[in-house]
């Protein structure tokens, strides 16, 4: 007899879906992450870390399931608050967090130093995905639909990444999905 399948609850585009889960804590859980279309294509090396409380990703990172698993036993009890407060806004451990998935991301940049207006995460992921970039002027812009501008700072994706709207290039607050906004274009979503 075969063990029944666990599931989480997740945030999509159209609402709610049940993610399988190969981790399930109090407050997070280890999934596959999903697409757009709903479908979770195993993808070799990415884990999403899901809040329970609340279905969205804590953090979609490139590293084995056992590691994934590991950071998630980990922090499982600092996600508390998350639960408790509905949102990651003012969550103490905000920062720290978001330099683990940042580590295990982009291993190159955790030698760097992080400032709360520093465009580095976002220039890196707009290479990654080919999406030109501009750096003329001292001031890191991005292209998206044929014009240039202002990359977020780091701590505008981490801040968009725990909250339930993001913004777009043009300013408009979207949720964070949306095919218009930063963690959309960046990839992250």
């Amino acid at each position: 007899m075969s063990s029944p399948i666990r599931q989480c609850r997740i945030a999509t585009k159209d609402g709610e879906a049940m993610a399988p889960a190969v981790w399930l804590g109090q407050h997070l859980a280890v999934t596959i992450p999903c697409d757009k279309a709903r479908k979770f294509p195993v993808v070799r090396g990415q884990w999403a870390i899901t809040h329970r409380g609340t279905g969205l990703s804590a953090g979609r990172l490139f590293t084995s399931k056992a590691n994934a698993i590991k950071i998630a036993k980990a922090w499982d009890s600092k996600f508390a608050y998350v639960t408790e407060t509905g949102n990651g806004h003012n969550w103490p451990h905000k920062e720290a967090w978001g330099n683990v998935v940042r580590g295990i991301n982009y291993p190159c940049a955790t030698g760097r130093e992080d400032s709360s207006d520093s465009t580095a995460t976002a220039g890196e992921l707009a290479a990654r995905a080919g999406i030109p970039i501009d750096q003329a002027g001292g001031s890191l812009k991005i292209q998206w639909r044929g014009e240039f501008w202002p990359a977020p700072s780091d701590s505008d994706l981490e801040f968009w990444t725990f909250d339930s709207v993001c913004e777009t290039p043009d300013g408009r607050t979207v949720e964070p999905d949306h095919p218009a906004s930063w963690l959309r274009i960046l990839r992250l979503v």
